[in-house]
């Protein structure tokens, strides 16, 4: 039988090895809490800001810029409710691009009851946002601008770097959500020009349950939970010591093998392409030069459901350009924003490959992917 291949690595990446033995072995050992000023406790305060002693070395910035939290939604929560509200005396408008994901979207949309407007630029029909439109829709009143760095579906590329330069000087605070990017895009803090950076451990080979935000000095924040002084008073709560531990070693290792890593992986994804877009009635859905990771197809007469269903019984696991709610399915906010509609939507499947992949494997999901096609579009007719 051959063996299960990953193509869903947005979703999660698998834990490094490497990263595995280095949190076990820290397990082994007597910690306590962080906060504790005894033995034990000034041991685990030591793992923690020798976590992140290594996690601002990778981003090029300051230790005390960086606060653990429990992952890369609860980072873009923090990040975009915590400034709305720090500057609320500045004014409540936020900017958002529509194709941010929900951890960015619910988050600004949740502060509407409050009294916040939200503003939501639309991508071109290839996923990305026009720089200059992001920047026109941030207009008197504006706090907080939110662009992601890359995008979870399509892959396309946001111009982070010319938005938070002309934002600068207006003193609007700029969100970035960057959790796809370590080992495949420059993240550093300081060349992207962003004030507040989320970023999440299990996207980039460490453990699921921590992530990181960066808080670029004097960037003001009101805390979401609270019942501490953890975390410098921005995030209450005793810290997930070994989850930072192995997140700091995952995220120096990513980013170290960033060109092998993203050369392996934009080879990968050619060849894939190549394979799949042979097929008669297939398309690309967004940029060419995405994330070299990442890449949508839109295949028309199949559903996008039925086809995950049927790989995942060939061993290879993908995912859909649309999200499973209660009762049927919803299209992909995301990919209607660029224009498609419910029905094209839904025919879509979001292939994701890491490096440690062959192109052989490529080619056996080439093979398959033909197969289940073939079979769905023959029942359909």
């Amino acid at each position: 039988m051959s063996p299960r291949l990953d193509l869903d690595r947005n979703a999660t990446a698998p834990t490094d090895p490497t990263v595995v033995e280095a949190m076990v072995r820290l397990l082994g050992e007597p910690l306590g809490n962080p906060s504790s000023p005894h033995t034990a406790g000034r041991r685990a305060r030591d793992v923690l800001e020798a976590a992140r002693d290594g996690v601002a070395r990778t981003l090029g910035c300051r230790a005390r810029e960086i606060v653990f939290t429990s992952g890369g939604t609860e980072a873009c929560h923090l990040a975009v409710q915590g400034a709305a509200r720090a500057r609320v005396g500045s004014g409540r408008r936020l900017v958002v691009s529509a194709v941010e994901h929900p951890a960015v979207l619910d988050a600004a949309d949740a502060l509407v009851p409050e009294g916040f407007e939200v503003v939501r630029v639309a991508p071109g029909p290839d996923g990305q946002v026009d720089a200059a439109r992001f920047v026109a829709a941030c207009g008197p009143g504006t706090t907080v601008a939110a662009l992601m760095l890359a995008n979870h579906e399509t892959g396309a590329l946001q111009p982070v770097r010319e938005v938070a330069a002309a934002l600068r000087p207006r003193g609007v605070t700029t969100v970035c959500d960057a959790a796809l990017a370590p080992g495949l895009l420059e993240v550093a803090p300081e060349a992207l020009g962003v004030d507040l950076l989320a970023l999440s451990s299990h996207k980039v080979g460490g453990p699921t349950g921590v992530g990181a935000l960066y808080v670029r000095r004097r960037t003001r924040l009101v805390p979401l939970q609270r019942g501490g002084v953890q975390e410098d008073r921005v995030r209450g709560g005793t810290e997930n010591v070994v989850g930072a531990h192995g997140f700091a070693l995952a995220l120096a290792r990513a980013v170290a093998a960033r060109p092998a890593r993203a050369a392996a992986c934009a080879a990968l994804r050619a060849r894939l392409l190549e394979r799949v877009l042979a097929l008669p009635g297939t398309r690309l859905v967004g940029p060419h030069d995405g994330l070299p990771s990442t890449a949508t197809v839109a295949f028309e007469g199949c559903e996008g459901e039925s086809m995950l269903v049927n790989l995942d019984l060939e061993g290879i696991a993908v995912s859909t350009g649309s999200a499973c709610a209660v009762g049927g399915t919803e299209a992909s906010p995301v990919l209607l924003a660029m224009g498609l509609s419910p029905r094209v939507a839904a025919s879509t499947l979001r292939f994701s490959v890491g490096d440690d992949l062959r192109l052989d494997d490529v080619d056996r999901v080439g093979v398959v992917v033909a197969r289940v096609v073939g079979r769905l579009r023959s029942l359909s007719r």
